[in-house]
């Protein structure tokens, strides 16, 4: 009996899950308002939001930025069920000081969301301060 339970899940139920895959590209501009060379060479994550209370963040792809600040990063999502579309959003890892500090700190973070724009649109980001 559970043989045919196991034959009646891979051969109906399996088949009609479905999932949204959706690929973004975002590109802009990030700057260091206490310091002005903390603004290159930053890590940007471009992660897709998971609110499901058994998924994580799903990392869709990363780049640097160069010594100006500027970026671009590219990656694809995909998230499980009819109703759920990935949510992009940037996680940024930086250096930048604080306001009212010299010194910065080994690790700051910062997260912009981002709408659900996807390819062939492309998001721009607006000079984005890493305060």
């Amino acid at each position: 009996m559970l043989n045919v339970f196991i034959y009646y899940l891979i051969f109906f139920m399996i088949p009609h899950t479905s999932s949204h895959e959706a690929c973004y590209k975002v590109y802009g501009n990030l700057k260091c308002p206490t310091d002005e060379y903390r603004h290159g060479y930053v890590k940007v994550f471009l992660m897709d939001k998971d609110y499901l209370p058994w998924e994580t963040d799903d990392e869709m792809g990363y780049n640097y930025t160069d010594y100006k600040g500027y970026f671009e990063v590219t990656g694809c999502g995909t998230d499980f069920g009819t109703w759920n579309f990935p949510d992009p959003f940037l996680y940024i890892i930086h250096r930048c000081p604080e306001k009212g500090h010299t010194v910065a700190i080994a690790r700051r973070t910062k997260i912009i969301y981002l709408n659900q724009t996807h390819l062939p649109e492309v998001i721009h980001i607006n000079t984005a301060l890493l305060d």
